[in-house]
């Protein structure tokens, strides 16, 4: 099927997804890896998607969620990836009628760096793989679902798109209840994202039930401009009879889908829980509606993977990490040492920055490695949004492939040729870009400068980039060397009459000047004036930022002010992953504290803090695991000074249990546990009851910790938890995972933790004697 025609689809009628394979095989009697079914059982699959056909989906999903080849090898199945995927295709295709056919693909269980070890590049190579044998055997699209890693995401879309431009595609994220991502990207981050990435369809799914998602959904409705797909689960599950059951019956469900299509839904469908009596309920409920227009925010954002950015009011660019001129800085940065970069970005955000501008300076003496991890490091340390000052094309894309977010392309010419290369990696990978009034030389007068804008802007209209997307920079320069800034002036007001955005790199004005800071505040306060909406500045200076604020005011505008929601320089330097300074600290407190203080008294408050933030919203995942990874060093050195009168909590044995391999989760709840001051035995994923009975004996830990993300394998917690009971092995029992609850816990027996640091604070209770 050609993209046009569906698309038009949607135009027409809202459209019904299937409902889940997973949950649904388990209740029919099926355990373990059910994409195998495709090749032992074909009938099995068969039944139940005849089943989805005759309660009226109009679309079907291929039974190959976890058929990539980093799940298939997990599990042992590696060899058998094109069999899999292939008659998955096949079975689908033999009980549709006028159905569509859409493969399933989703996470391959694994963090992408910086969280985890994959590289985006192996990561892309393993979703092209999966997606070129589906697309091959003949489905009508792709559907991307349950990513929570919008960095994964985006490699799973390039990946199918480098395969084929003309095959539908959905892409879909699962979140929390409010809002964000485990990974702490918002729905608004995703929705702006997926705005400019060659999606068709996208989406929210899984981890939550109906009433739970409405919001979620209301809020990516406001934000995309795509066509929109929705499919939550049927509730949280609970044991009944030894099996696991959904509370959401279909009637419920049914009356909540109709609220996402009021809301603007074009597709609708089921997750986990949900079977072929939830389809059918629903499809008749509904029956066939148009979907509804929808009012969407008209605002352009740049964003990181955690901070959305609006630039309406007026996009400041800090231009402080610019190693030109910088030798140290240079230096740094050719060794691979980002430690000054960080700084900087840490301390514009502070100064009221609204993005950081990237110079590398002398790009000949770097590699594309230096781009690489340059990126991966300040993603890492949950910086501004990013501004890509990079001359070399090849350098640049390899930045913003790399790139969690939305960001900046600085800058390209207005000849055709130069803008083009950086228009067609602003399709591929989204953000926005600054688009310098010059060809070859810069034009003397403002007149022919605003005509190589206008002709930037033809070329801009001409492959498709919306305006709005698009600052043009009238370019300043140094009034030392006999330059009239008039003519600045008088371009930035031509620009700002033609509707079009304005920005500029403001501290070139008063290059070789005395006095700088006094001359660009001055100057400054002209442009925004004239009609100024961006500029590329040095955020330390005061009087600049005053400036700039004054003259905003004088137009009824105000820049947001940065919030310091952290209020303790301890917790600052461990948040922002400050390695060496946290240490000096404790060298500092070791003058006057013995290391038992330090480690109890100053440090585990200090994370207790960050907890806590990390509970109410303020900080989000990156920022507890960068948090964890600092202080670690220090206690260790504590406790060496300690000896054997070391601070040992308490042990802890953590497994994702068998059937499961994603052990996302259970790595960062090893991380701040070990942080905490555990001693923690991580005996891996896909582990059965037999061997953690056999590593309880052998460890002797006070805790053993489980994780259990799919709803088909929650049921092995229960088993092990009454295994080690039989065993008589005497331990606190502490389980989590995307398919846990507390409901399920009480019936397990075992204590549920919705995160780590609720999983932290349990064990504390438990060692401190206040937990059963």
């Amino acid at each position: 099927m050609k993209r046009s025609e569906f698309l038009q689809m949607l135009r027409e009628k809202v459209l019904f997804l299937d409902g889940a394979y997973g949950t649904e095989f388990f209740k029919r009697g099926y355990k373990g890896l059910i994409e195998l079914l495709n090749i032992s059982k074909p009938e099995i699959v068969e039944r139940l998607q005849s089943d989805y056909i005759q309660a009226g989906a109009n679309i079907l999903l291929t039974n190959t969620f976890s058929a990539n080849r980093m799940k298939l090898r997990a599990h042992g199945f590696e060899s058998e990836i094109e069999k899999i995927n292939f008659n998955a295709v096949e079975i689908a295709r033999s009980v549709c009628k006028n159905q569509l056919v859409f493969g399933d693909m989703s996470s391959t269980g694994s963090f992408v760096q910086p969280f985890g070890e994959i590289s985006f590049d192996e990561v892309y190579e393993i979703f092209k793989e999966q997606a070129s044998i589906l697309i091959k055997a003949g489905v009508d699209g792709i559907i991307i679902e349950t990513m929570s890693d919008l960095k994964e995401l985006k490699a799973a879309i390039l990946a199918v798109r480098d395969l084929s431009n003309d095959i539908p595609l959905i892409a879909h994220m699962t979140f929390e209840e409010d809002g964000k991502s485990v990974t702490g990207t918002s729905v608004e981050i995703f929705a702006t994202l997926m705005n400019d990435l060659d999606v068709d369809v996208v989406g929210v799914n899984c981890s939550l039930e109906p009433k739970q998602m409405l919001s979620i959904f209301a809020r990516l409705a406001k934000y995309s401009k795509k066509p929109l797909s929705v499919e939550p689960n049927a509730g949280k599950p609970f044991l009944e009879n030894g099996k696991l059951s959904y509370r959401t019956t279909p009637e419920e469900f049914a009356v909540y889908m109709a609220d996402f299509v009021e809301l603007g839904a074009n597709i609708i469908g089921g997750c986990c829980g949900t079977g072929p009596e939830h389809i059918k309920v629903m499809t008749k409920y509904i029956g066939t509606q148009k979907p509804r227009k929808r009012e969407i925010i008209d605002i352009q954002y740049l964003s990181s993977r955690t901070n959305l950015k609006p630039i309406d009011t007026f996009l400041i660019i800090g231009e402080r990490i610019n190693a030109s001129g910088k030798k140290k800085l240079q230096a740094q940065i050719q060794q691979r040492d980002f430690s000054g970069v960080l700084t900087l970005a840490q301390e514009q955000e502070q100064e009221g920055c609204t993005a950081i501008d990237i110079n590398f300076g002398i790009e000949k003496l770097l590699r594309k490695e230096h781009f690489q991890q340059a990126i991966i490091q300040l993603d890492k340390h949950s910086c501004l949004p990013v501004s890509f000052d990079i001359q070399n094309l090849d350098f640049l894309e390899i930045a913003m492939k790399e790139y969690v977010g939305r960001g900046l392309i600085n800058s390209a010419f207005a000849r055709e040729d130069h803008l083009v290369e950086r228009i067609n990696l602003l399709k591929r990978y989204g953000g926005l870009l600054i688009v310098l009034a010059m060809e070859k030389d810069i034009p003397k007068t403002a007149e022919e400068r605003f005509q190589l804008v206008l002709k930037a802007a033809e070329i801009l209209k001409g492959n498709g980039v919306e305006l709005d997307r698009v600052y043009f920079d009238p370019l300043v320069l140094p009034i030392g060397a006999k330059n009239d800034y008039h003519v600045t002036l008088k371009v930035i007001d031509l620009i700002n009459k033609a509707g079009l955005r304005s920005s500029i790199g403001l501290s070139n004005l008063s290059f070789g000047m005395p006095n700088r800071e006094h001359i660009n505040a001055a100057f400054l306060a002209l442009c925004v004036e004239n009609g100024l909406n961006a500029a590329i500045l040095n955020s330390k200076e005061a009087l600049t930022m005053g400036a700039l604020q004054g003259a905003l005011s004088l137009q009824g505008k105000e820049i947001v002010k940065v919030e310091n929601v952290l209020h303790d320089p301890l917790v600052d330097i461990i948040i922002k992953g400050q390695k060496e300074q946290l240490m000096n600290v404790v060298q500092e407190l070791l003058k006057q504290h013995d290391p038992l203080y330090i480690s109890q008294q100053v440090l585990a408050e200090a994370m207790k803090k960050i907890g806590t933030l990390y509970a109410n919203g303020s900080i989000y995942l990156p920022h507890l695991i960068l948090a964890a990874e600092t202080v670690q060093p220090a206690f260790d050195y504590l406790n060496n000074l300690l000896g054997e009168s070391r601070i040992k909590l308490g042990k802890i044995l953590l497994a994702t249990v068998q059937g499961d391999i994603h052990d996302i989760g259970k790595k960062i709840v090893a991380t701040v546990l070990r942080s905490g001051g555990f001693e923690v035995y991580d005996i891996g994923k896909d582990v059965p009851a037999e061997k953690i009975l056999q590593k309880c004996k052998e460890y002797n830990p006070d805790i053993v910790g489980l994780s259990a993300m799919m709803t088909t394998t929650v049921g092995q917690v229960k088993e092990v938890a009454d295994l080690l009971r039989s065993e008589k092995i005497n331990v606190f029992l502490l389980a989590g995972g995307a398919s846990m609850n507390q409901q399920l816990a009480d019936q397990f027996g075992v204590m549920y933790a919705k995160d780590a640091v609720q999983a932290l604070e349990f064990c504390k209770k438990f060692v401190q004697g206040g937990a059963k």
